[in-house]
């Protein structure tokens, strides 16, 4: 355990002159907190809808549909602004009276507006209303990782400048290195965790318990490290392995819904999003605040893949360094 502390105090050592960077990305996260409450307790439309002038007669703009932000067009606008999020879907309405709605998000979203356009005095939750505690899951998801990621610079400089070698060479387990840049990791976690502790006390709703969010930051917080641990065994320049991992990090959060909830309906993207981790996470939060059985497959889907790159980064480390020597 004596080295254990030391390479943890060498860790907060090293941090000193990286301070300034640290507290800027952990402010962007605590704002994404912030952000996150507030969009949910604001009003705001679940979707905006472009109607074309003969569907705006058809269906009466009743208190239920008030939830969407209608606007009459007189043509069908340009894919462009479907892809700017300008518009959520494009409904027309025929002679028969058949409503058509066109989108670019999924079946799932599709389904719901059709039910409300339909039976305007039905009661539907649109996907895109989520609970707070999804949302802020969602918002802070891809600054964790991005945090996690860039808390192994210690890591990234023994292994790049060779130091790494000598410290397994010297009488230091290889265990207790790891789990002191693990404990210094989620240690830096405290800044956020305290906000929600905060909110919490100052009566602000926050979807979940301090508990629940306890857990979610852990596993949030090991998916990073193994990720980050996995891409700094691989490349030694750490720079390279960053920008790698930052790309990667936002494009999945992107993809798993962390700042929406309205899934595409493109087919290739809906495969890739159904095995990213991120998605599996968001899919676990989204059954618990809403009061679902929850499914532990999803939860222990996103540990085994920690798991495994953490299992894959330490037989590699193993191969390059112990054996070697």
């Amino acid at each position: 355990m004596k080295n254990f502390f030391a390479i943890l105090k060498n860790d907060y050592l090293h941090t000193i002159p990286e301070l300034v960077s640290f507290i800027v990305m952990t402010v962007f996260a605590l704002c994404s907190i912030l952000l996150a409450v507030y969009l949910t307790e604001s009003p705001r439309p679940a979707a905006h809808v472009a109607f074309s002038s003969e569907a705006a007669q058809a269906i009466p703009l009743s208190e239920n549909l008030k939830q969407l932000s209608v606007t009459v067009v007189g043509e069908k606008p340009p894919r462009s602004q479907f892809m700017e999020q300008k518009y959520d879907a494009y409904v027309t309405v025929d002679a028969a009276g058949g409503i058509h709605v066109d989108t670019l998000y999924g079946t799932s979203f599709r389904n719901q507006l059709l039910q409300l356009l339909e039976d305007p005095e039905t009661t539907v939750t649109m996907e895109t209303m989520r609970n707070v505690g999804v949302n802020i899951i969602g918002f802070m998801m891809m600054f964790l990782l991005m945090l996690s990621s860039s808390f192994m610079f210690v890591f990234a400089d023994d292994n790049e400048t060779g130091i790494l070698r000598r410290i397994i060479a010297a009488p230091v387990s290889f265990g207790e290195y790891l789990a002191a840049h693990c404990v210094y990791c989620f240690s830096l976690f405290f800044p956020e965790y305290c906000l929600l502790c905060i909110l919490k006390l100052a009566g602000i709703n926050i979807g979940f318990s301090l508990g629940a969010y306890a857990g979610f930051m852990l596993v949030l917080g090991f998916l990073g490290l193994s990720f980050s641990l996995l891409l700094h065994t691989l490349f030694r320049k750490a720079d390279n392995a960053n920008m790698l991992g930052n790309a990667v990090t936002v494009l999945a959060s992107i993809l798993a819904g962390g700042f929406s909830a309205k899934a595409t309906s493109h087919a290739v993207l809906d495969t890739v999003t159904r095995f990213l981790p991120q998605k599996a996470l968001m899919d676990f939060a989204g059954q618990l605040a809403g009061g679902f059985p929850v499914s532990w497959i999803s939860m222990g889907y996103v540990v085994v893949v920690s798991c495994t790159l953490f299992g894959i980064s330490w037989y590699i480390l193993g191969k390059s360094y112990i054996k070697a020597d």
